[in-house]
């Protein structure tokens, strides 16, 4: 559970939730061709429980504030630049309508790129 207070009260939601949110609306972006694990431990937690939906996606709390870590692979020929200025502004606009949080830093990292 991930709680955030702010002018008018807390805020909590499930990190389920959130999960679910961002893999959907980073997945619909134009040029992902999907996350990646982060780490080997990640990797091995994937091929144990392929249910797992954190794949790619890093939630922390810093001062109060969300911040979101996402490693992605892009297809080859992709302009990096606009992808990742897409990810983050759909990311956020997501995230600030559906939870009223306003993540405080949207880092996206490109892992890999396929053909």
């Amino acid at each position: 559970m991930m709680m955030i207070d702010n002018h008018i009260g807390s805020i909590r939601v499930t990190k389920a939730y959130l999960y679910t949110l961002i893999e959907h609306t980073v997945t619909g972006c134009f040029g992902v061709a999907d996350l990646t694990e982060t780490s080997p431990l990640e990797t091995l937690q994937t091929k144990l429980f392929p249910e797992d939906i954190r794949r790619g996606i890093r939630l922390r709390m810093k001062k109060n504030q969300l911040v979101i870590d996402l490693h992605i692979v892009t297809g080859m020929g992709a302009n990096m630049t606009a992808i990742t200025d897409s990810i983050r502004n759909k990311v956020r606009y997501a995230v600030e309508q559906s939870t009223g949080f306003e993540p405080a830093a949207i880092n996206v990292y490109i892992d890999g790129i396929r053909a």
